[in-house]
């Protein structure tokens, strides 16, 4: 397990509550140690309270290796997934992941799609959710500054110079846009699920009694593509759609 320094350092206020940060970090660092002792149920209801009020992608990895500690694969795959989003790049919560995977019965080939890899990720991602955000705001910041210094200078070469670098701070300002936008449309993105049931029979209607499409266990990730009377539609990675009972799916 890593060290918790990230987990104190990085919690993210989700939610208005009377916990502070304080008591927060005090609850990540006794489930810290309750880990280390081996005592992992009593770790992951530290960790948990702590993810109600506060949460960070270390947080929701830590309260992964709980679930996956007590063989709750379903649950540990759901909070890796999670902890991915915050940190795409994040190799140990890859890799986590990953191993989580190997237990889940499905063996699903995905569709080919174009990847960048994990370099990709970590740019796209940034050290936090609104690194991106950040950027653009001191693009911004700059583009204006320095646009406002060639429109006062007299010097033609000097005035060119600055010109150009406003230029280039513009489009780096409409490129972290576009990367924030695409964060927070990630960020916001509720379409996928894990499901929790040891086994659920996907049909090809919303109803008890229609034929059975294939059959998907505990731990599998779906895309909902809708819901109609209490039941969703899914699709997995390989192009395979149905639908099956929402109460069996947690989503990311």
């Amino acid at each position: 397990m890593r060290t918790l320094a990230f987990s104190l350092l990085c919690l993210v206020t989700i939610t208005g509550s009377a916990m502070t940060r304080t008591e927060a970090d005090s609850l990540v660092a006794r489930g810290a140690r309750a880990y280390s002792a081996g005592e992992t149920a009593t770790a992951l209801a530290l960790f948990d309270s702590a993810n109600t009020v506060f949460t960070s992608p270390a947080l929701l990895y830590n309260i992964g290796n709980c679930h996956f500690k007590l063989n709750d694969v379903p649950h540990a795959i759901l909070f890796y997934e999670r902890a991915l989003r915050l940190a795409p790049g994040d190799a140990d919560v890859r890799t986590n992941l990953e191993l989580a995977r190997q237990k889940v019965v499905d063996r699903i080939s995905e569709l080919p799609s174009f990847s960048l890899g994990s370099t990709w990720a970590r740019i796209r991602g940034g050290r936090d959710a609104d690194e991106w955000s950040r950027r653009a705001l001191w693009a911004c910041l700059l583009f204006f500054l320095c646009l406002a210094i060639a429109v006062a200078m007299k010097g033609r070469n000097a005035r060119r110079a600055l010109f150009g670098v406003s230029a280039l701070l513009f489009l780096g300002t409409a490129l972290s846009i576009a990367f924030a936008a695409f964060r927070h449309d990630e960020l916001t993105d509720d379409s996928e699920a894990i499901i929790m049931s040891p086994k659920v029979d996907v049909r090809s209607e919303p109803r008890e009694g229609s034929t059975v499409l294939f059959v998907l266990h505990k731990g599998t990730k779906v895309t909902i593509l809708q819901q109609e009377n209490t039941w969703s539609e899914v699709q997995l990675a390989n192009g395979s759609v149905g639908w099956m009972p929402p109460a069996s799916l947690e989503r990311i």
